[in-house]
């Protein structure tokens, strides 16, 4: 059964504008239309369940065919606005894709121009709502992840850009795994982007102080770097069996 796209990537757990929904929707199609490169291959089932099944718009994606798609689902009540920048998200959040999970993986293309930054920001924070993380620690972690997956968001050499995260016990948990060609990475290593004790990358010293363990861990043989980053929380009650 093919699921409407708009109603995939709302129940994806993401909130934002009507522009940042095109630019989702422009970002599915894309990682849609191809498989993995080899060394991200491992990885091609969390792509296929991602946009499995979705009935792709083939209109032209103006501003009156969004503005007509993104008012259907708000006038049949499945949607809702969050403040305090009137932005939209499914309204049913028991359907929200990882309401019943304790960990998810998804992928992001690496084009900034498609709001990728806004859908990890989005989703991660939605999803430490959804599992009862306090507040001061749900902004805490989405600093850090937004930090972080902008740096393998610019990085990356190739469209798709892997995410893993959730909660186990006391810790919420991210992994960001993006692809980089042999000469990108040995620039960015001679660069001080890479360096071993990750002092040298950008942003590290927010994510050191907002996280209680961080670590970069590049393969070269595998031409590709992974973020790893946990942090302590607490939750508001035991909402969720945590695995």
């Amino acid at each position: 059964m093919q699921r409407g796209a708009l109603e995939s990537i709302f129940r994806a757990g993401v909130h934002g504008s009507v522009e940042n929904f095109r630019q989702w929707l422009t970002m599915y199609r894309q990682l849609a239309a191809f498989a993995l490169p080899q060394n991200l291959s491992e990885f091609q089932d969390v792509l296929d369940s991602q946009v499995a099944g979705i009935d792709f718009f083939q209109h032209e994606l103006t501003d009156n065919f969004m503005q007509g798609e993104i008012m259907r689902l708000f006038d049949a009540g499945a949607t809702e606005v969050i403040f305090p920048y009137s932005e939209l998200r499914w309204r049913n959040h028991s359907e929200w894709i990882f309401h019943s999970v304790a960990h998810e993986s998804f992928f992001v293309a690496n084009d900034l121009k498609l709001a990728p930054l806004q859908y990890i920001r989005s989703r991660v924070q939605n999803f430490c709502e959804s599992k009862g993380v306090i507040a001061a620690h749900r902004d805490e972690i989405v600093i850090s992840v937004t930090e972080a997956a902008e740096n393998a968001i610019k990085y990356s050499n190739v469209l798709p850009v892997y995410i893993h995260h959730g909660i186990q016990k006391d810790e919420y948990f991210i992994r960001a795994v993006n692809s980089v060609n042999e000469l990108n990475l040995k620039d960015e290593i001679s660069r001080g982007k890479f360096s071993e004790d990750v002092s040298l990358m950008r942003g590290v010293l927010v994510m050191s102080k907002l996280l209680d363990f961080l670590d970069i861990v590049r393969d070269a043989d595998m031409r590709r770097v992974e973020f790893i980053g946990r942090k302590k929380i607490s939750l508001k009650a035991a909402r969720f069996a945590l695995a």
